[in-house]
């Protein structure tokens, strides 16, 4: 293969050497061909575009600083090896981020230098470098990533994809599921407990064991009844301990008798404690239990909400409490890991409640676990081929629109919300909150409803307020706004939406709305949604207003789609019923 180029200037000499490059990539080194690949990358990912750019600039720079004016067509024929590894290195393969774009232009320096080493080896034999140097920097680092022991930046992205794609499935789940650093555990409890010490607590929370939580019960700010000379006077003593992760048991231990109140041993500073191992290597320790109370044995494995033991006073505890922390090795005194607590009803001073997926309680907070509600998982469940049929009308121009969801499952196991128009969002129902993410497809008006009004749904009854950031594609935009936010924030941002929810007595349903912020450069906007969830039917009506404009969906028609082995069935439903 000989390494002619294109004789002729399209546009500028440099820009026509790294469209010639690009064009490369499909053995078509012209500016033409590589000039129309760049436009179809930006048109689908201007951060793609942008590294491209990046690392064919930085990558040229190299080279013309470590060889002496080299043949244009070398640098069109190895230039491409730059653009292939920014683009995988700083955005397909990772979540995009600084570190992720200065981590690709080390592999980009990686690549320049294979090249200038290979290019006498290979060319005096007459073997063109091709992809040689972008196949082996991109296998070794991306190798090394995966050997990386815990998660640092660059982050590697769950499976190779758009950039845009990556940083907002990212994005999104830092917000719903904390950092990736940190470990999710349930409550090991029922019921409503307050937190008498939390991280980097004024007693003996410090570091290395700054990351821990002790709870107990209180009742108008006091955690006994009577005078409380008595362990039995304590709300939480011999209250039911749970395990709050699956793993195994690793030690335990329960022989040292109960404090009296005010006294403490401190000697033994855990007390009886049962410790847990996770399957990453990590330990949990659950500390300060009932004498004889432990119900499990060494070598066990326990699930979410098996009962452990009961709490109890032992060891460095002047009153009845539970001690929890997640630690490094399975020593007693090893040095603690982040965690933070999952599906958490926060009990705020104004008197509402408000449900977190991630919550890692202060001082004083009064949590309690968020008990699923069974008439609100119903109307919330989503099974296999389930079909819900919508009229939209837009309220201004009193056109009317009418619209399937229809619950699918892919190969993979993923559900997925899908419309007639393709358009589509997976979604998952784990402890006790239904969650929306991963939109594809075209814009379509009432799917997008559907998940901003019902993105983030705690199903239990007890929540009255709670927080998400669902993309901001999901508002109905107009093109100067996608303009402005495609230029300041080209990988997408978040809206800050703040949802409550109310039982309204008269009409027997269940009232849910949010309200929608998007904050970005000059692009201040606002949007409600409001849904109506009626105990027989589900999301019955849907509103959304925005931008002086509103939409409304109410649902006409529920069903299953049949299959072999299930029947067909649909129920029509009358504005009156």
């Amino acid at each position: 293969m000989g390494l002619a180029q294109a004789s002729y200037t399209l546009i500028h000499p440099a820009a026509d050497s790294f469209f010639s490059a690009l064009g490369a990539i499909f053995f078509t080194p012209t500016p033409l061909i590589g000039a129309i690949l760049f436009i179809i990358i930006f048109i689908y990912s201007r951060y793609l575009a942008l590294l491209a750019v990046a690392g064919y600039s930085f990558g040229y720079l190299i080279l013309t600083h470590f060889l002496f004016e080299p043949h244009p067509s070398f640098i069109v024929w190895t230039g491409f090896n730059f653009i292939l590894i920014a683009i995988a290195l700083g955005g397909i393969f990772t979540i995009p981020g600084v570190i992720s774009f200065l981590f690709a232009l080390v592999g980009v320096l990686m690549t320049a230098l294979l090249v200038i080493a290979s290019q006498n080896l290979l060319l005096v034999e007459g073997l063109p470098i091709m992809a040689l140097a972008f196949v082996i920097t991109a296998l070794t680092m991306l190798v090394a990533m995966k050997k990386r022991i815990g998660f640092t930046r660059p982050y590697l992205a769950p499976e190779p994809g758009l950039p845009e794609v990556n940083y907002e499935k990212a994005r999104l789940a830092k917000f719903r599921y904390g950092d990736i650093n940190s470990v999710p555990l349930l409550m090991p409890v029922f019921g409503t407990w307050t937190i008498y010490q939390g991280n980097n607590g004024k007693y003996t929370h410090k570091p290395p064991w700054q990351y821990a939580l002790d709870f107990y019960i209180t009742e108008v700010e006091q955690s006994y009844t009577n005078d409380g000379t008595k362990l039995e006077d304590y709300y939480c003593y011999g209250a039911p301990v749970l395990s709050p992760v699956h793993g195994d048991v690793a030690r335990t231990y329960d022989r040292l008798p109960d404090n009296k109140p005010g006294e403490v041993d401190n000697v033994n500073n855990w007390g009886n404690f049962i410790m847990i191992r996770l399957a990453g290597g990590l330990y949990v320790l659950l500390a300060h239990l009932q004498q004889g109370s432990i119900k499990v044995k060494e070598g066990q494995y326990v699930t979410p909400g098996t009962l452990l033991a009961a709490c109890g006073n032992t060891g460095r505890s002047p009153q009845p409490h539970l001690h929890l922390q997640v630690q490094q090795t399975a020593e007693l005194g090893s040095p603690t890991f982040p965690f933070h607590l999952c599906s958490v009803v926060h009990h705020n001073k104004d008197r509402t409640l408000e449900y977190r997926v991630v919550s890692i309680p202060k001082e004083s907070d009064r949590i309690e676990p968020a008990r699923p509600d069974d008439q609100l998982a119903n109307q919330y469940h989503l099974p296999v081929g389930h079909r819900l049929s919508y009229v939209v009308v837009n309220e201004q121009t009193r056109t009317e629109l009418r619209r399937h969801l229809t619950v699918e499952l892919t190969l993979l196991g993923q559900f997925r919300l899908t419309s007639e128009t393709s358009a589509s969002a997976a979604f998952e129902e784990n402890n006790g909150v239904l969650a929306f993410y991963d939109r594809k497809g075209p814009r379509d008006i009432l799917l997008d409803m559907w998940i901003l009004a019902n993105g983030l749904t705690p199903l239990t009854e007890i929540a009255h307020q709670w927080r998400d950031s669902p993309s901001e594609k999901l508002l109905p935009l107009n093109p100067l706004q996608k303009f402005i936010l495609g230029a300041i924030r080209p990988l997408g941002c978040g809206l800050s939406s703040l949802y409550t929810r109310h039982w309204n007595e008269q009409d027997n349903v269940w009232v849910q709305t949010g309200n929608h912020e998007l904050s970005a450069g000059p692009v201040r906007v606002t949007a409600k949604t409001e849904v109506i969830i009626d105990p027989n039917f589900g999301c019955r009506k849907i509103r959304l207003e925005f931008s002086r404009k509103t939409w409304q969906a109410t649902l006409t028609e529920t069903g299953l789609i049949a299959d072999h082995g299930i029947p067909n069935w649909h129920q029509s439903i009358n504005s009156d019923q």
